[in-house]
């Protein structure tokens, strides 16, 4: 454990010194990002924007998969970084165990069930005659892979909370250079379609695997994973701690599907390209947030675990001044680029080019909101609320995000499909105020 991240006092909380752990996991979501985009960037270039669509009709099957993960990275290495910080290490060994064995478990068992009834599931999620074959492709390798799916979620969050956030990062980064590398020779080079796109994607995960796997075999360390008084209990609260990050992927799961079967009424198959095309781009923009608030949740459950409430509000404060500036920036870059990203995806002067660049202005409105929100929620599960967190995560990624999907396009058409985000966003904003406001009890 780097000492220098375990604050003793108010005085010892410098932005320097939190920047020095929030920096790795900011370019930790950041480096996620650019391979994922990577990925869509060479299957739309060398395969068409129909096998774009293919992928996009799968990831739902992708966000089960990584929800049941990040259910146990999440929830349980923040009840770890609480141990810690409470210096009750036993119990974060079993935090961390417990965690990894509930997730792989249940992930694996998911994908079984998946794989046998995997041309039913994909007709659910939209496929048509003419993605059905790169459907189950990319699908069938993502479900094969489900153990490094989960791993590569598990490993670099628990490096992270075991006071190693450049580890984390560098695990991350071997498998994304990988898939990158990869992709340039399974797609451009032997031209193996969404098969190579799979599997460059598949096997750098299972190397970013190996290198989180040697980091707890080989180096120094906090956690240590132990068989010993692990319990279901123990388990039951990593999970509903981690709930709201299993919501927001089971809920993107149902929301891209109801996207797509939208957008195939109003737009035909150019209309679930250029959402995917939004998907991925949204990714850089939402990476800012997710890679900020995950960086600072440790240093919070730190401090709260060992009840130094007031070095919580310092490092809140810091968070709030963050949210309250950066997301108008991060607008302003998605209104001026928008027709930059997506000509990376697209022709311009494509149906498809257009009907994202027009689509990415409407929905990077919801981006203004989005930062406060997703705070909110990971500031919760930090401190071991993970109710409170699931309440914002469903709300805005699931419940009025499906009610403004289902209402608005049937007035303002594509225009409708892109305002939900934006509305859920908005309206979530006044929940997560209130658990925020709500809250400050807990720091008294």
């Amino acid at each position: 454990m780097e000492k220098a991240f375990i604050f003793n006092t108010v005085q010892e909380v410098r932005f320097g010194k939190v920047l020095g752990f929030i920096i790795p996991t900011y370019l930790t979501s950041c480096f996620n990002t650019l391979y994922t985009i990577v990925d869509g960037i060479f299957v739309a270039s060398y395969v068409g924007t129909n096998a774009l669509a293919a992928i996009n009709i799968v990831y739902p099957i992708v966000n089960v998969l990584t929800g049941i993960a990040l259910l146990f990275a999440t929830g349980g290495s923040a009840i770890a970084a609480l141990h810690i910080g409470a210096g009750r290490k036993e119990s974060a060994d079993r935090a961390f165990s417990v965690s990894i064995l509930f997730s792989i478990t249940t992930g694996i068992f998911i994908a079984l069930l998946i794989l046998v009834n995997l041309s039913q599931v994909l007709q659910i999620l939209g496929a048509t005659s003419v993605t059905m074959e790169q459907c189950k492709i990319y699908s069938v390798l993502w479900l094969v892979g489900t153990p490094a799916v989960i791993g590569k979620e598990l490993f670099t969050y628990f490096i992270r909370v075991d006071g190693s956030p450049t580890y984390s990062f560098f695990t991350a980064l071997a498998g994304g250079v990988l898939n990158i590398v990869l992709d340039y020779i399974l797609i451009g080079y032997l031209h193996m379609g969404v098969l190579g796109a799979a599997l460059a994607t598949v096997l750098g995960l299972v190397l970013s695997v190996l290198v989180g796997v040697y980091y707890f075999i080989r180096r120094k360390k906090i956690l240590h994973f132990t068989t010993r008084g692990l319990s279901i209990a123990t388990g039951v609260r990593c999970a509903f701690n981690g709930v709201s990050e299993f919501v927001n992927q089971l809920a993107i799961a149902i929301t891209t599907t109801v996207f797509n079967r939208t957008a195939m009424i109003f737009a035909g198959e150019d209309g679930i390209a250029a959402i995917s095309i939004i998907m991925y781009l949204q990714f850089i923009f939402l990476g800012v947030y997710f890679g900020y608030s995950m960086g600072i949740s440790p240093l919070l459950g730190y401090a709260y675990g060992d009840h130094k409430f007031e070095i919580c509000k310092k490092l809140e404060k810091y968070s709030y001044r963050f949210f309250t500036t950066v997301p108008m920036i991060i607008y302003v870059l998605t209104f001026l680029f928008a027709p930059v990203g997506v000509s990376f995806f697209a022709d311009a002067g494509s149906k498809v080019y257009h009907i994202a660049v027009s689509g990415m202005r409407l929905y990077g409105l919801g981006f203004l909101f989005s930062g406060f929100n997703i705070f909110a929620a990971v500031r919760m599960m930090a401190y071991g609320k993970g109710h409170l967190s699931g309440t914002i995560t469903f709300l805005r990624s699931f419940a009025l995000l499906l009610l403004f999907l289902t209402i608005l396009p049937i007035y303002w058409g594509m225009n409708g499909i892109w305002f939900a985000v934006p509305m859920a966003e908005i309206l979530t904003l006044f929940v997560s105020f209130l658990i925020v406001l709500d809250s400050e009890k807990y720091l008294r």
